[in-house]
């Protein structure tokens, strides 16, 4: 069975993170996309129809999978009319900001038998995928503390809807998604948490930077994102009772979309980070050594929604997983508004 697609939206995520998947994907076709931009469309993908009404896509007969990367605010309304009309669909991180409302589309994708997921792509990026093989392995021993951050150097407000107010703007629901959900997927929910989340700009009127800790017994997880770092990124610090290891800067898959690239393409996103690991089997004897990173796999991801939707397979981010998110983004809200650590107290019914 080929999957007819329509993707809602061709910005940044629709361009970049959503239509080259579906057009590698081999039993996937893109037959729609939803812009107010047909010239930009056809600059990418002149063969698939464009259209400037989201229902047209929601409503069509000949759609299967609506995917849906629009402004946050109209997440919930255009994904919950998808699923009403029996359209499986792949909602754009973040999903929602209400524990209420990503409950009712995971309720209405169950009732209705449609698989429902939710981009975290970054799940996918070769450096979170050694990372979750380190702590599974327990190769450097078990993990004591964790540093994730996803800096960048943006210190002058933009003029773009993701840095005004509105639902779901600002670096904490930009970004926050990716670390929050790393966490969860590595290590499952913590015992409780604690937030700060801090508009740090001037003339800022969004959240530009966050700091979320996480407690797990006798483990600790921090989270974080600024706009204010101009040196190399450590997006991971890892530190084990045997050994530590250090990773820097990004995964290359953004970067090679960005740039054009296909996941096709030979060599496709072939690797540029580098990890340091440290072997401390002793406080004595501690020796260092560079790890170059596999490729990640965005393609996995897609794969796994097709298996899903052809009845081979679990989606890749499943119900239960997207309902533990908004509740943790919405928990890290509540600890910093208070001040207060929070402790964890959900269980999802999926």
């Amino acid at each position: 069975m080929t999957i007819r697609v329509g993707i809602i939206g061709f910005g940044l995520s629709g361009r970049v993170f959503h239509a080259p998947f579906v057009m590698n994907q081999a039993d996937m076709t893109l037959s729609y996309i939803c812009s107010s931009k047909p010239d930009e469309v056809n600059k990418y993908w002149p063969n698939v129809a464009v259209v400037n009404d989201a229902d047209a896509v929601i409503a069509g007969d000949d759609i299967d999978l609506v995917v849906i990367t629009t402004p946050n605010a109209l997440h919930f309304p255009q994904a919950k009319s998808a699923l009403e009309t029996g359209k499986h669909v792949l909602l754009e991180k973040p999903s929602v900001t209400e524990i209420e409302q990503i409950e009712e589309l995971c309720r209405i994708a169950h009732d209705k038998g449609l698989i429902f997921t939710v981009y975290q792509n970054r799940r996918f990026d070769g450096d979170f995928l050694r990372l979750k093989e380190l702590v599974e392995t327990r190769e450097l021993g078990n993990l004591k503390q964790l540093e994730s951050r996803f800096d960048r150097f943006r210190p002058v407000v933009q003029q773009r809807w993701r840095e005004q107010p509105g639902v779901g703007t600002g670096i904490f629901w930009d970004l926050g998604p990716h670390v929050v959900d790393q966490a969860l997927a590595l290590l499952g929910t913590p015992d409780w948490l604690k937030a700060s989340i801090d508009t740090l700009r001037d003339e800022g009127s969004a959240p530009d930077s966050f700091e979320i800790e996480l407690g797990y017994g006798k483990t600790r997880v921090r989270l974080g994102a600024s706009l204010f770092e101009a040196g190399e990124m450590r997006r991971y610090n890892a530190r084990f009772d045997t050994g530590s290891w250090h990773c820097y800067g990004l995964d290359a898959q953004e970067d090679a979309l960005r740039a054009g690239e296909l996941p096709g393409d030979e060599g496709f996103a072939s690797p540029e980070q580098t990890a340091v690991r440290y072997n401390a089997p002793s406080q004595d004897d501690i020796s260092a050594s560079q790890e170059s990173l596999k490729s990640g796999r965005y393609v996995d991801f897609y794969q796994q929604l097709t298996d899903a939707i052809q009845g081979r397979g679990e989606a890749p981010v499943s119900s239960r997983h997207a309902c533990e998110l908004v509740y943790a983004m919405q928990l890290a809200e509540q600890s910093a508004q208070s001040g207060a650590r929070k402790a964890w107290d959900y269980h999802s019914a999926f």
